[in-house]
């Protein structure tokens, strides 16, 4: 193909409306994308509060000698990280706590 047939070939397509043709499929193809990426977003509304994931991290290091103080809280995903620490037992970790049923998925614990 030469520069004329090229040229041929797009003066073609505007005859025909071939740019409304490249609008269509470029907003097709946007809306498609736009559709995609919000559909993987899994932000829902966590089914546990803050206080009751800090509730269930000291109920489960209650039996541990020392108080555990929540030294954070984060929301991510659909869990909750809760940092805390027990310096008495000089120990601290990371829980993580599913917001849906409240079970602790993961822990992080260190001891000094």
């Amino acid at each position: 193909m030469d520069i004329f047939e090229s040229s041929r070939t797009t003066s073609r397509l505007r005859k025909y409306g071939g740019e409304n043709i490249l609008r269509k499929i470029v907003t097709i193809l946007c809306i498609s994308l736009i559709l995609i990426l919000s559909g993987c977003n899994h932000n829902s509304i966590p089914k546990i509060s803050e206080e009751q994931a800090k509730s269930i991290v000291l109920k489960s290091h209650a039996k541990n000698i020392g108080k555990v103080e929540i030294k954070s809280v984060s929301h991510k995903g659909n869990e909750y990280i809760v940092k805390w620490e027990n310096k008495e037992n000089c120990e601290n970790g990371t829980d993580y706590i599913n917001d849906e049923n409240g079970k602790i998925i993961n822990g992080e614990t260190s001891i000094c």
